[in-house]
């Protein structure tokens, strides 16, 4: 049986694989944005606001082998919307946190989220294209840099014009 007939909608899965990694980006690449504000406002040292971003790596990364053990459970779909779902809650709770405890908390549970979505998005992309894995593989990490490039002038300005714990919360949601 061909590759396509297996898996007809394969480029609309890819698409959406794609704009899923796009729309999680920020969760990592937009941190440093959040930094100085955060530091202003509370008075805490830099080097505990960024343990923050160490711990949503940490959540992101090691935790991607029980989210495919989930992905193989369930499926794709519950493992993407809740982590879509917890990537959303760890940003309004970066957006409301008053505390350290609370602002890793909120890092906890994003970077949860995050690996959901990613490690689903890739290894859905992988298997989907056998016969093009490279390019389905590299399509997807794409989608995470390019949500990045066209999501930080916003991000930026949103923290400029209404502060940081609102755009927290508004691109969180």
């Amino acid at each position: 049986m061909a590759t396509q007939e297996r898996y007809p909608n394969r480029w609309v899965q890819l698409i959406l694989g794609i704009l899923c990694m796009a729309i999680i980006a920020n969760l990592q690449y937009g941190w440093t944005l959040f930094v100085a504000p955060i530091q202003d406002k509370f008075h805490w040292a830099r080097t505990a606001v960024q343990l923050s971003f160490t711990i949503f790596i940490f959540f992101e990364t090691w935790l991607v082998p029980v989210e495919g053990w989930l992905v193989d459970k369930f499926g794709p779909r519950p493992v993407i919307a809740g982590g879509s779902i917890l990537g959303a809650l760890g940003w309004v709770i970066h957006g409301v946190a008053d505390s350290l405890t609370v602002l890793y908390i909120g890092s906890i549970i994003a970077g949860m989220g995050a690996g959901a979505v990613y490690g689903t998005s890739v290894g859905n992309a992988l298997k989907w294209f056998p016969d093009k894995r490279g390019l389905a593989a590299g399509a997807t990490a794409a989608g995470f840099g390019g949500g990045a490039a066209i999501t930080v002038v916003p991000v930026a300005a949103w923290i400029a014009k209404n502060g940081y714990q609102s755009a927290f919360i508004w691109f969180g949601i």
